[in-house]
């Protein structure tokens, strides 16, 4: 069991690789913001759900880097599934040594401690933040069933999933472009785009495109021009961004 999910990772971290580096070539610097992030959110998906297809053309099977892992495992007695030319090369080098097997179970450990990591790190960022959103509240009201706190201290504004926070002096300057701008966050769900990179993240902790592909999707945000909203727009750190 963990053999496949291991090389499901690695086949996951080629389609993201091979997918996201055109798209820092090509699109990075680009200002196409809804575009990028269809882009980006389309990869994400991909990354998960290619590395499942049986269909011939799109399998990754031949690609070295799984034969590699895939030759690794039979190497070390993990039963995989791999194509005739791997198992030939693995029956010429393949050990029985019971270092290989503590070798796998070293990898396994590591792995599964990165995953279990950081699922515990964001379920711990989610609990501040729901925490936050009522910690030092003035007021709050409802408003196309979305909840808006005003704080007293000196929070930056942003949204996540149906809540959005703003303080209030930002409140007092340019509130309502304020709640209009992360009403667009909620409104474009970009709070999911959040639980999908964690997917990812979690699935190919050990790749740094992860890290790297969910920066590019936080910054990808439309800018705001309008000269009330200057004020903020440098101060927003939106956590769905």
């Amino acid at each position: 069991m963990m053999s496949a999910v291991l090389l499901y990772s690695i086949k996951s971290a080629i389609v993201l690789t091979l997918l996201y580096l055109p798209y820092m070539l090509m699109l990075r610097r680009e200002s196409f913001f809804r575009f990028n992030r269809m882009v980006l959110l389309s990869i994400l998906l991909l990354s998960l759900v290619l590395p499942l297809c049986n269909i011939p053309w799109m399998s990754l099977d031949h690609q070295p880097v799984v034969q590699a892992a895939q030759l690794q495992m039979l190497e070390l007695g993990i039963p995989v599934h791999v194509l005739p030319e791997v198992q030939v090369l693995a029956e010429g080098a393949a050990s029985q040594g019971t270092s290989r097997f503590s070798v796998f179970f070293l990898v396994s450990l590591i792995y599964i401690i990165g995953m279990v990591a950081l699922l515990m790190m964001r379920l711990w960022q989610v609990a501040r933040l729901q925490f936050g959103l009522r910690q030092g509240v003035l007021w709050h009201n409802d408003e196309q069933g979305v909840r808006i706190y005003c704080h007293s201290g000196d929070v930056a504004p942003f949204s996540w999933m149906r809540n959005i926070v703003i303080n209030e002096k930002d409140y007092d300057e340019a509130g309502r472009e304020i709640v209009l701008h992360e009403m667009g966050h909620i409104q474009g769900r970009h709070s999911w785009d959040v639980v999908l990179l964690t997917l990812v993240q979690m699935l190919q902790w050990w790749n740094p495109l992860c890290y790297v592909l969910g920066i590019s999707l936080r910054t990808n945000t439309r800018p705001t021009t309008s000269s009330s909203s200057r004020a903020f727009r440098h101060k927003v750190i939106s956590y769905c961004s």
